[in-house]
């Protein structure tokens, strides 16, 4: 699973780096004269008032759960998967390095004070054949200051979006299992939808594949992986 987001991480950032190179004008392609009665500045908000323009800045926060985890990309066995929940909240900044009239394309950095990690396994046993688990919760926090985010349909009042950051989280107790470590290597990927309640606030639903690892620094690394749902609300300055 790290591999395939890692893979992932990797065609988002070259597709955010075609971006930026084609939104480069060269320095010889002047634009045409132009009256001076003619006005050529940037059309006003009340033309377009939902639309995220480069330069600007978000400050927002967002918190999301999931209920369980899951095994269809591997890491844990369907035994070490259960009875888990996953709880985040964090402190949104987002910055649009680029826009145009259908896309915007922001980088991200969110700082994450509240992690909760339920039924993580703390020490096993083996009673008659059958593994018994002992399980407890993990608290934690961390930051998230690799992440991109593509809107779509730039300037409607309502964003599709895709996005992809990575970064750290640090754990009272080691995640997922007994000989993991407590501190972790995450990579996430989703989308939603960006909605606009007026000109420059607007709330935030999505969907993320969260991945949680060691990095093969010690122990085991399993991979802990949970579709994570998430709501926001965002301020743009």
């Amino acid at each position: 699973m790290a591999t395939y987001l890692k893979a992932v991480f990797v065609i988002v950032i070259t597709a955010v780096l075609a971006v930026v190179a084609n939104a480069q004008v060269p320095a010889d392609e002047t634009a045409p004269n132009v009256p001076a009665s003619v006005s050529t500045s940037a059309p006003a908000d009340d033309d377009a008032p939902y639309t995220l323009k480069s330069g600007d800045n978000e400050f927002g926060g967002w918190g999301g759960i999931s209920f369980k985890a899951t095994t269809a990309f591997g890491g844990l066995t369907d035994a070490e998967a259960t009875d888990r929940k996953f709880f985040l909240a964090a402190f949104r900044y987002g910055r649009t390095l680029y826009a145009n009239d259908s896309i915007a394309l922001q980088y991200t950095v969110d700082a994450i004070p509240i992690a909760v990690a339920t039924g993580v396994i703390t020490s096993r046993t083996n009673v008659g054949g059958v593994t018994v688990f002992q399980r407890d919760t993990a608290y934690g926090g961390g930051v998230s200051p690799l992440g991109f985010q593509i809107d779509f349909a730039n300037g409607s009042r309502i964003h599709p979006f895709a996005h992809v950051n990575a970064g750290l989280l640090g754990f009272t107790k080691p995640v997922p299992i007994e000989d993991s470590g407590k501190l972790a290597f995450t990579l996430e990927g989703g989308g939603g939808v960006r909605i606009f309640t007026s000109e420059r606030r607007a709330v935030t639903l999505g969907l993320r594949l969260h991945h949680i690892s060691n990095g093969d620094r010690s122990g085991a690394n399993r991979g802990l992986n949970q579709f994570v749902i998430y709501a926001g609300f965002s301020i743009f300055k």
